[in-house]
């Protein structure tokens, strides 16, 4: 079921079914990210910030591109949605109109190993 919590041992095994199904198609997975973690404090205030103008938060999958320091490795992107599409901040007091720029997703978490 979504959004809810789930077992730990479900948890467990579903992280379990994914190193299996990527090592039978010949991925070394003690080379490739397993988890990526994020800070309480930093993600928490960020939560903070933005979730009044959300209804929801997608956890994309990203690799980092060619010229940065972690190439090649795969992250997680912790992005803010409003309606169906990207979270925008509010519009000025007095501008009326609906939001114009984009909040910014959440990255730059811990990577393991």
């Amino acid at each position: 079921m979504p959004n809810q919590p789930i077992p730990v041992p479900q948890a467990d095994a579903m992280v379990a079914s994914y190193v299996s199904y990527m090592t039978k198609h010949g991925i070394n997975m003690t080379q490739q990210t397993l988890n990526v973690s994020f800070t309480t404090p930093e993600l928490m205030a960020w939560l903070d910030q933005v979730k009044s103008f959300t209804d929801e938060f997608r956890v994309c999958v990203g690799v980092y591109p060619d010229g940065e320091t972690k190439a090649g490795r795969i992250t997680a992107i912790i992005w803010p949605y409003k309606g169906g599409k990207p979270a925008t901040w509010p519009a000025d007091e007095g501008k009326g109109g609906g939001g114009s720029s984009f909040i910014p997703p959440f990255n730059e978490g811990g990577l393991s190993p």
